[in-house]
């Protein structure tokens, strides 16, 4: 136990800390000179895009493990050395460094799967061997993120189909056979955002076309009168 104390000192916890806040804080003034104004989430953490909000957001996570580890180690100090108590809080941090280490793992890996290119939730980050790890911590991080950050868009979307049912009027409301519905799940949001990047990269003329084939569709969707 006094070989872990040792190790575990409050200026070591306080570096890794602060180093994820800073890297954390760096990496989110690299994003919003982008032209993007927040890290609002769409889905779940795991899924997000760009790959610069799964970075920020896990360190920022990381930083915040380490704050519980140095809130636990100061509480070590407190009871007596040997006792159950001070055991306990020196579990607890040890505990809260490995969250720390573990999603410092995860801002790397998604470092890792930006450099390659790839996108969306990936199997593993490093080794396929590692891939129940990578799920876990994924996992977590989807949990903690959903705890902390509330998904983007959703009282902005709510406004906006309410003014959309206010403006449309009563007769189409009344011939439209198929009951609306609702807009909603981890599927609907990943098929929208997949949307989005693709006709981000259209041309102009492309863009067109496909507004065009979408009031086609629609026109045929319409009941024959």
């Amino acid at each position: 136990m006094e070989t872990v104390a040792g190790f575990l000192t409050p200026s070591f916890l306080a570096l890794g800390t602060g180093l994820a806040l800073g890297l954390a804080a760096v990496l989110f003034v690299l994003y919003h000179r982008t032209g993007d104004q927040g890290l609002g989430l769409r889905g779940t953490l795991s899924w997000a895009e760009p790959v610069e909000v799964r970075m920020v957001l896990y360190l920022l996570i990381a930083a915040l493990w380490g704050a519980f580890s140095l809130v636990f180690r100061a509480f070590y100090e407190v009871p007596m050395e040997g006792s159950a108590a001070a055991s306990f809080f020196l579990f607890l941090v040890l505990l809260t460094s490995i969250c720390t280490v573990a999603f410092y793992y995860a801002a790397a890996g998604s470092l890792l799967q930006a450099a390659m290119g790839s996108r969306g939730r990936p199997t593993f980050w490093f080794s396929r061997y590692l891939f129940w790890l990578d799920g876990g911590i994924m996992s977590l991080g989807d949990f903690l993120a959903a705890w902390l950050v509330r998904p983007a868009g959703s009282e902005m979307l709510g406004d906006s189909e309410l003014s959309l049912d206010e403006e449309t009027p009563v007769r189409e409301q009344q011939q439209s056979p198929v009951p609306q519905r609702k807009r909603s799940g981890p599927a609907r949001e990943r098929l929208d955002m997949a949307l989005e990047e693709y006709e981000k990269a259209l041309t102009p003329l492309q863009l067109e076309k496909l507004w065009l084939m979408r009031e086609l569709m629609e026109s045929l969707k319409q009941p024959s009168r």
